[in-house]
């Protein structure tokens, strides 16, 4: 008997069908991954199981209990614990407060909650003061924390949504030696994700959806991932390529340091995409913020860059890697994210103009082919890869001459993937200058003209095409330094 069992679940929210008549069922000590297109309802379905909100229609069994949850603390005391693609921490806050936030006392002894903080961030590798403010970390820091978070809670079935979507390859492995050692211990895991790799590496059933659908259920043994990809979109998406060309005209050179990054200098050419390759606390990942005048000291060409006025002012422009808190006002239309970056050349004499900002957003929807091509959608309201697009079309309006690309795919299923990649290619052929940071190593090999490595705050190795998989791998992970 499953110890989970899920069956006939249908969800509306409005006109909108997010799920209708899904059948899901978890085995103890299972890890069961669910995939899917964005807008296929896997969120839906595990929000349903977490208590966030309830179904329509169907019933669910947890140890051949009947359970409706009406509440996200009522599904924990059943040990149902969920770690949300949308991170929950507070910023403002510790992470020793965040990791036991909803359970501390009256009265905290903040020495033992340091104690206990300790405990659960060397279960997950993170070696962090637990007084540090979380707004200070990295996305992929946050992520580890989230993750430690719900370890704290003991559940019988623990539901990751895209862990590792800001995770580097050694956090990944990190992350699968503690989801290994959960399985053992009887914890049944859902995986949610879209990379495929680990789904064929960590699940042992994998669960398709489609459109809010139930494809189907396999063996991980019994499958590939070919078939798992034709479920999801009805074809197959080939791993891209992107042709060489030459880059000769130099667009100018970042200089950048911080207080965990030793000076950098990068020089950028037109129409290149340069890789930025690294383990989380590697510097890799303040790069961008630093170049973009958030953080840190940054010089473009000499001029320095002390905020993102400046960093705009001089044609650089950044694609953060949260969009969500970072790139969008998730609750306005289409039409408005994209009119945010321009206000100045859209208004006059104080009133903006309807029919230039009409015209803003249909020439962005049509050349990033935006779906649904609607300029009055709420954004909330677009699958992940085409809230993406928004992003960077909002900071393609400026007409900059340098893009920042961070972690431009977090969260976006493999046919949104193909297409942003196509978007990025056509940007460099237009001789864009463009920074990638990504913690996905198939990403930058597919889109890097050159790749930088970095490691304890510096550049350790530039590694030019062709690539070797491998040899990528062993210069982030710091194998060749063993070697």
């Amino acid at each position: 008997m499953a110890l989970l069992s899920m069956h006939g679940v249908s969800k509306r929210f409005g006109a909108v069908t997010a799920l209708q008549g899904v059948d899901f069922t978890l085995e103890a000590g299972e890890v069961h991954a669910l995939v899917g297109e964005n807008g296929a309802g896997k969120s839906t379905l595990m929000k349903i199981l977490a208590g966030v909100q309830p179904p329509d229609e169907g019933h669910m069994q947890l140890g051949g209990d009947d359970v409706r949850f009406s509440s996200v603390q009522e599904a924990q005391a059943r040990g149902v614990v969920m770690v949300y693609q949308e991170l929950a921490l507070v910023p403002t806050l510790s992470v020793a407060e965040n990791l036991f936030l909803g359970r501390l006392p009256r009265f905290v002894d903040y020495g033992a909650l340091r104690t206990r903080a300790r405990t659960l961030l060397a279960q997950v590798d993170l070696h962090l003061d637990p007084d540090t403010e979380v707004a200070r970390l990295s996305i992929g820091e946050r992520q580890l924390v989230e993750i430690a978070r719900a370890l704290a809670r003991e559940g019988r079935v623990l539901i990751l949504d895209e862990p590792t979507a800001a995770l580097a390859s050694t956090e990944t492995d990190r992350l699968f030696e503690i989801i290994t050692r959960v399985k053992a211990s009887g914890v049944s895991v859902v995986y949610i994700s879209h990379r495929l790799e680990e789904v064929f590496r960590i699940a042992d059933r994998v669960t398709v959806l489609r459109d809010g659908a139930l494809v189907g259920t396999r063996t991980v043994a019994d499958t590939n991932a070919e078939q798992v990809i034709e479920m999801m979109v009805g074809s197959s998406v080939h791993r891209y390529e992107r042709p060489a060309r030459v880059r000769e005209r130099v667009v100018g050179t970042f200089e950048v340091t911080e207080r965990d990054l030793r000076p950098v200098r990068i020089t950028l050419h037109a129409g290149e995409i340069v890789g930025l390759a690294g383990v989380i606390g590697s510097g890799r990942e303040r790069v961008l913020p630093c170049a973009f005048g958030l953080r840190g000291s940054a010089r473009w060409n000499d001029a320095a860059i002390g905020s993102p006025r400046d960093a705009i002012k001089a044609g650089i422009v950044l694609v953060p890697s949260d969009r969500k808190t970072q790139g969008l006002v998730v609750g306005l239309s289409v039409e408005a994210n994209l009119s945010l970056a321009t206000l100045g050349r859209l208004q006059r004499f104080g009133f903006m103009r309807a029919g230039a900002v009409r015209a803003q957003s249909r020439h962005w929807i049509e050349r990033l082919s935006l779906r649904p091509p609607d300029p009055d959608k709420a954004v909330w309201e677009l699958s992940g890869g085409n809230q993406q697009k928004v992003v960077i079309a909002k900071a393609l309006a400026t007409e900059p001459e340098v893009l920042l690309l961070d972690e431009p795919t977090r969260g976006v299923d493999v046919g949104a993937r193909a297409e942003l990649y196509d978007v990025i290619d056509d940007l460099s052929s237009r001789g864009l200058a463009l920074l990638l940071s990504s913690s996905d190593t198939e990403e930058l090999l597919g889109l890097s003209d050159r790749i930088l490595v970095f490691r304890e705050g510096r550049v350790t190795a530039e590694l030019q095409p062709p690539y070797d998989y491998e040899e990528v791998v062993a210069h982030v992970t710091g194998a060749h330094q063993l070697a």
